[in-house]
């Protein structure tokens, strides 16, 4: 593999880390609100408004940001490759075999 295949590999595995990080991060907030909510169930006797609702909420709010991070990583994508096929840009990765043949 030339440098260039490595160097396209390492961006790409990195695409899928923030990927896999906003998986992460959207479980996260939907279990941060239910605990909220299972906490106002708890105080004010809500039974079992609360919790459902801090769900709700941690859906929504979590889908939101799920799908705002996931715009702004493809965008960001699309940019790269748009820089990388304009001329005197970085080569592709299969730019070694096109120079043999």
């Amino acid at each position: 593999m030339s440098k260039d295949g490595r160097v396209m590999a390492l961006r790409n595995s990195g695409d899928y880390l923030k990927g896999t990080w906003l998986g992460f991060e959207f479980a996260g907030v939907v279990i941060l609100f239910t605990y909220f909510g299972y906490l106002a169930d708890r105080r004010w006797q809500w039974d079992p408004w609360g919790l459902l609702g801090g769900m709700a909420i941690g859906l929504v709010g979590g889908m939101y940001w799920l799908i705002k991070e996931s715009l702004r990583m493809t965008r960001e994508a699309e940019r790269r490759d748009a820089e990388e096929r304009k001329p005197g840009g970085p080569p592709h990765e299969g730019g070694d075999s096109e120079r043999r043949a």
